[in-house]
């Protein structure tokens, strides 16, 4: 196919880029008004960290409900229905009354919100197949942009001093209203399902055979990143408002500012790993990430605490694509990709972080908890070599439609 894609495909393609887009917006909106619910239901650390634990079970519980939809390669529809059932879910957590109902609420926004998240790379899979060649990266740096909008919008909403009930009523009916026109321009079933049927696998033999220790290392990165990019997602605000003496607008701030770096560093990657290789990507990325944590977590004041959010999250950005990546292109002797397994043991990462650090918080100080994913950042920059297997291949001319699709697999890391 020529770089001139039909009319049909480019309009899929934006599709797909505005229900990332929405997607990261909706989540970033209740992220950056933790500090606001919290004060208001008189939570403490360990409390948001239980809290925090009903989202991410929720996730891993949605992206498990999703497999008959991924199978038959049908997910337009779905999209469309869960985008407006997301923007309902919204809601649940301003209405909380205390910490059960706010688990709960939490927990049934996550479980949309996983199944949207795959769904959506599901369709994004499809419509990379029908390009030939790669447009994935581009749309998890939506998601990244989508994230700092939808921070950097509440941050503004919360200096106005707008109640939260309200505002998140009106960023579900927006959210709704805006995309329903685009979405109806996703993939027809037919078509989605021919280019991802999972009839079609790679030959075993494009991919080398790694032994468990290079499995166990790959998996302990893809658990590390989710648990990284969450304890930003989930604990920015907090710090910076809590352990800095940053106002509320201001501590929003700290997600938007994170994510707009991940989202420039996510589009860029995939051209930098052209010409350095995936290795040079994500062991730079890691140690950048790694001193940005450093600056944050040493830094005197908000001000420079936030560029040090700048910097973890322009360097942890490619990490997730590039684990995973790798991942898709190795095999053991029972499995012909260890993707599965790779992607699984991040979504565990996102239900353990959460808590771990809320309790670990609770006993010595926010600061000291978030030194745990910055372990696990260094475990990157360590392990890096391990991720020579991104490079991918040309695949052969008979099955280019699957390009290197399944190195991204089905679920999305950053949401």
């Amino acid at each position: 196919m020529t770089r001139s894609a039909p009319r049909e495909l480019r309009l899929a393609r934006l599709a797909v880029a505005v229900t990332f887009l929405v997607h990261a917006a909706m989540f970033a909106t209740w992220a950056a008004r933790i500090p606001s619910i919290k004060a208001d239901l008189h939570l403490d650390h360990e409390d948001l960290g239980i809290a925090f634990g009903g989202l991410s079970v929720g996730l891993l519980v949605g992206t498990r409900l999703t497999g008959r939809m991924e199978r038959r390669g049908r997910t337009g529809r779905p999209i469309r229905i869960l985008v407006l059932v997301q923007a309902v879910a919204l809601v649940g957590p301003a209405y909380a009354v205390d910490l059960v109902t706010l688990t709960g609420a939490l927990a049934v926004l996550g479980v949309i919100g996983g199944m949207l998240d795959v769904a959506m790379n599901a369709h994004a899979v499809a419509v990379e197949r029908l390009y030939r060649r790669p447009i994935m990266s581009g749309f998890h740096g939506l998601w990244s942009l989508g994230s700092m909008g939808g921070a950097g919008v509440a941050a503004a909403v919360a200096a106005g001093g707008v109640d939260v009930r309200v505002h998140f009523i009106v960023a579900g009916v927006v959210c709704a209203v805006v995309t329903a026109p685009i979405l109806i321009h996703l993939l027809p079933p037919d078509r989605e399902s021919a280019v991802t049927s999972h009839a079609v696998e790679s030959p075993d033999g494009a991919r080398p055979q790694v032994g468990i220790a290079v499995v166990v290392v790959l998996a302990l990165m893809g658990f590390g990143s989710f648990l990284g990019e969450g304890a930003i997602g989930d604990w920015s605000a907090v710090f910076l408002h809590e352990n800095l003496g940053a106002p509320v607008d201001m501590a929003a701030l700290g997600l938007s500012v994170f994510s707009a770096a991940m989202a420039v560093s996510r589009l860029l990657a995939d051209r930098v790993g052209e010409v350095l290789g995936p290795v040079v990507v994500a062991r730079t990325g890691a140690a950048i990430s790694a001193v940005g944590y450093v600056v944050f977590l040493l830094a005197p004041g908000p001000g420079l605490a936030l560029v040090g959010f700048g910097l973890a999250g322009f360097g942890i950005g490619p990490a997730v694509p590039v684990v995973f990546s790798a991942a898709g292109n190795v095999r053991t002797a029972r499995r012909a990709s260890m993707l599965g397994p790779v992607v699984s043991a991040g979504y565990v990462g996102s239900v353990v972080g959460p808590v771990l650090i809320g309790a670990v918080a609770q006993q010595v100080g926010l600061a000291w908890a978030l030194t745990i994913p910055l372990g696990f950042v260094v475990v990157i920059v360590v392990a890096a070599g391990l991720l020579r297997s991104a490079e991918g291949g040309e695949p052969p001319a008979e099955t280019e439609p699957t390009v290197a699709a399944r190195a991204h697999g089905p679920a999305n890391v950053d949401g």
